[in-house]
């Protein structure tokens, strides 16, 4: 770019500066503003214009740029607090489904939001001990498949929710730590509806061509995710489900039949009931005594439920129905 062309854009190079070197604790002086703009652009500035394109970037453009003594400044608000970066950054290296390298990439974008010296905080202040990370690649482009496959409009245009095949990964013995094709690469095809979150996994829930049914599916451990030319099944038996129900109900305890349990609990596990089975219409709460309740609700019966019930030990009783007490019998012998 020629020389005079830069001299132009100077006001925008000093707002960069001050963007990426300036924050409350790391003040700038129109001198280190001047040697930047030697150093990087060619351009050549006296102090005096450098204190109008200060001048203008604080009382045209709103930044926020306060002087001290000794003729030094700081950039002290911007688009994002660094506390709301640093929530993201947290977010980012705590979902399982994201690779520690694409969340290491990530959370330098999340770093071009505030100064360099803000950014290099961001990736250091996060420490996971024993945080199981994905290692598939390509998560966020088949979460981005699947969104496209779920639209009602593509391109400004009507756009009917498609199917979607998939492969899909399970761990083995042989082959750890990476995974394999489960069922020999047997394809899969369903219908998406919902995708969701559930301690730091991302999930998709699915009607099921095969079993016709709704199924959940680790987003991750997903593979070769391809549209399928033809209109989604499945529409009555997602809406008939209750989403916030379905999660704190089923999500630790899938892979069962479902029935109406009920159950006895000491009162003060009483949040923590409701924060597992809900309170959608066909979930019971009965004071039982002075110090018990019952709760009646849908529950898929599986080896989590019941060790889920165990974890909770004299507190919780199953009443019924017989067969899933006699189940439970069996499971704690």
């Amino acid at each position: 770019m020629p020389k005079s062309e830069r001299q132009k854009l100077k006001t925008l190079y000093v707002a960069k500066y001050f963007l990426d070197y300036s924050d409350e604790n790391h003040p700038i002086t129109a001198g280190d503003i001047a040697d930047y703009l030697s150093t990087e652009y060619g351009i050549t500035a006296e102090r005096r214009s450098i204190y109008r394109d200060i001048a203008t970037l604080r009382d045209e453009f709103g930044l926020e740029i306060v002087g001290t003594k000794g003729g030094r400044y700081r950039l002290l608000s911007r688009q994002f607090h660094l506390d709301d970066l640093r929530l993201l950054a947290e977010c980012v290296h705590a979902a399982k489904f994201i690779s520690a390298a694409k969340a290491k990439e990530l959370v330098e974008t999340i770093g071009e939001l505030c100064s360099r010296y803000q950014a290099e905080q961001l990736q250091q202040e996060v420490f996971l001990p024993d945080r199981v990370k994905t290692t598939q690649r390509g998560t966020l482009n088949i979460i981005s498949t699947i969104r496209a496959a779920m639209v009602e409009r593509q391109d400004g245009k009507p756009h009917t929710p498609q199917k979607i095949s998939f492969k899909y990964l399970k761990y083995d013995l042989d082959h750890i730590p990476a995974q394999i094709e489960k069922h020999n690469g047997q394809l899969y095809k369903v219908s998406p509806f919902q995708m969701l979150i559930n301690e730091g996994n991302y999930y998709l829930l699915a009607f099921d061509d095969k079993s016709q049914e709704l199924r959940t599916y680790r987003i991750d451990r997903m593979k070769d995710v391809n549209f399928i030319d033809e209109a989604r099944e499945g529409e009555e038996a997602f809406t008939e489900i209750d989403m916030k129900t379905y999660v704190q109900r089923v999500f630790s305890m899938f892979n069962g039949e479902r029935c109406r349990v009920t159950m006895c609990f000491s009162k003060e596990l009483l949040d923590t009931a409701v924060e597992r089975f809900g309170t959608g219409a066909d979930t019971f709460y009965i004071s039982a005594s002075e110090n018990q309740f019952t709760v009646s609700t849908d529950v898929s019966i599986s080896n989590q439920f019941f060790g889920w019930i165990c974890g909770l030990g004299d507190l919780v009783k199953i009443l019924s129905p017989v067969d899933v007490v006699e189940r439970f019998k069996a499971y704690l012998a």
